[in-house]
């Protein structure tokens, strides 16, 4: 039966400015140019887009809803809600989950990973498998310390990115890193991550691609195939441990990073 799962109003999102309804509309019909991601996978494996934002992030305003159907709808069977410095947006996500499954509106096995993205004194730092919040502006060591406290698995999110933690990606003992990220345009940046792919000092760790989707036509521009005949939660953090992954850039998002990459601003 439903959940009696009411949708976030308006009063609850975190971004407060009038102009961003106008802007995300335009956003997304201008990455909708570039084509929607087609996402398939072989027996054993399931495709994750691992760093999603909601409206529960100052910097979005996707409704649960429309993020869980869309990314059905394009082949991923789960998505990880990392909101910034706060959980409330996964657990959101979580319930409208299970109202949608109770209505035949999504599929049985599509999971939902309680997650965030939290503020470093270096930079933004990815937390899965994580539901309470945790202090912003450690460093971060000290944030991956907490997070593994809590049971969680650490990921150094886009590292080079404008907002990643650069080479302290190197100082702390993370889970996984993201070496594939839809947010990322700038050919040498795009490069810098992916070529962490084969860091020797990070050889022990999972490779992820995540669409850090701020918009829902972003979401699965890049995402993970993992390995795992267990489709649930336990499985998924199990492939993690085991880096049994693949991480992936989607023809869409190769398009739009030839576009943009040329930005000097988005650089």
């Amino acid at each position: 039966m439903p959940n009696n799962y009411s949708p976030p109003g308006r009063e609850v999102r975190r971004c407060k400015y009038g102009w961003f309804d106008q802007w995300d509309w335009l956003v997304n019909r201008a990455i909708m140019l570039a084509g929607s991601p087609k996402i398939t996978v072989g027996p054993g494996e399931v495709a994750i887009d691992p760093h999603i934002h909601t409206l529960f992030s100052h910097c979005s305003i996707s409704q649960p809803r429309k993020v869980l159907l869309h990314a059905a709808s394009i082949g991923l069977g789960g998505v990880a809600i990392m909101d910034h410095n706060e959980v409330e947006g996964a657990g959101d996500v979580i319930r409208c989950a299970d109202d949608l499954k109770a209505r035949g509106l999504l599929p049985e096995d599509f999971l939902v990973i309680p997650a965030t993205e939290i503020n470093s004194n270096a930079g933004h730092v990815g937390a899965l498998f994580i539901e309470e919040n945790l202090p912003i502006n450690l460093s971060p060591e000290e944030i991956v310390g907490r997070i593994h406290d809590l049971g969680g698995l650490a990921i150094a999110v886009h590292p080079y990115h404008s907002t990643g933690i650069g080479d302290a990606v190197f100082d702390a003992p993370f889970d996984a890193v993201e070496v594939e990220c839809g947010s990322v345009f700038d050919a040498e940046l795009v490069e810098q991550n992916r070529a962490l792919a084969g860091e020797a000092r990070l050889s022990g760790i999972t490779k992820l691609g995540s669409s850090d989707a701020h918009y829902l036509a972003a979401i699965g521009s890049c995402y993970t195939v993992f390995k795992t005949e267990d489709r649930t939660l336990d499985g998924i953090r199990n492939a993690i441990a085991g880096g049994r992954s693949e991480a992936i850039s989607s023809v869409p998002c190769k398009r739009l990073r030839g576009f943009l990459g040329k930005i000097p601003k988005l650089k």
